[in-house]
């Protein structure tokens, strides 16, 4: 089989939640199998065990397969703008200069985790995000147990924007995606993304949306740039109830075929 078709999973792994796909790859792409499943632990925020459930999963003939694209939830990444500096010319300077604004934002338990800074042309701000290094090393190990090379891992927030940035405005909106959780938002520019929100949620998750709402309402006077869209599990909708009503809910649509999208979907299907 060509390398360019070799069948794929799609991992999303979240504390308590965890969400497969498995693709086979061809001329047309063939989904070939969904889990999801709820992961029951004792560790608030660790990935011990729903790495063990991962683990088991794919220890299952049927989940084998030769490429891994893997998402993992905001509740273990955290993120900072990196405004243009002119002075900085390599990317390793760029690199540093992320790591002091995330270390200034969060302190020094990031300062050992693994950090990404986005790619934009010069002048405009960059986004970075940084992830325990332990659990990047965990999941690179776990895929390579089981005979899968990752291709792609990216975190929830990078993920969710990617899967529905054709149907946001340009500029002037929120967008927000809710996990395991936590609720995490990028505010939309012309140029990207200029501020990103990160909060942990309860059971009473509605109060930082209508938070997030009121403060699109006060962060600009064009009506048309205060707008949020929110991509989350489906049953959500119905229990945000009135503080749902002035939000643009990111519903699905037929897209082509691909692990990424399907596994989007999934996740979005539990509960």
């Amino acid at each position: 089989m060509s390398p360019l078709w070799r069948d794929e999973l799609g991992i999303y792994l979240a504390p308590r939640r965890l969400c497969v796909v498995r693709l086979k790859r061809g001329a047309k792409p063939k989904l070939d199998g969904e889990h999801e499943q709820t992961v029951e632990t004792d560790q608030a925020g660790g990935w011990s065990a729903v790495l063990s459930a991962a683990d088991t999963l794919l220890s299952q003939p049927q989940w084998r397969a030769g490429v891994a694209r893997i998402v993992l939830a905001d509740w273990w990444a955290r993120y900072v703008i990196v405004p243009w500096v002119a002075e900085l010319d390599s990317r390793d300077e760029r690199l540093a200069h992320a790591r002091q604004l995330l270390a200034s934002a969060y302190g020094d338990p990031v300062s050992t985790w693994a950090v990404q800074v986005s790619e934009a042309p010069p002048t405009l701000p960059r986004i970075a995000c940084t992830i325990p290094a332990e659990l990047i090393e965990a999941v690179r190990t776990l895929c390579t147990k089981h005979g899968a090379r990752v291709a792609s891992l990216q975190p929830q927030l990078t993920f969710a924007y990617e899967t529905w940035r054709h149907k946001l405005p340009s500029a002037g909106a929120w967008f927000v995606s809710i996990g395991d959780g936590t609720l995490a938002a990028a505010r939309v520019v012309q140029e990207g993304w200029d501020r990103v929100y990160t909060v942990r949620t309860g059971s009473d998750w509605t109060r930082d949306l209508k938070r997030l709402e009121t403060f699109g309402r006060l962060a600009s006077l064009n009506p048309e740039e205060r707008q949020v869209y929110v991509d989350a599990p489906f049953a959500w909708r119905e229990v945000a109830g009135d503080v749902g009503r002035e939000l643009h809910w990111l519903e699905d649509e037929e897209r082509p075929l691909t692990t990424l999208t399907r596994l989007a979907r999934v996740r979005r299907l539990a509960a």
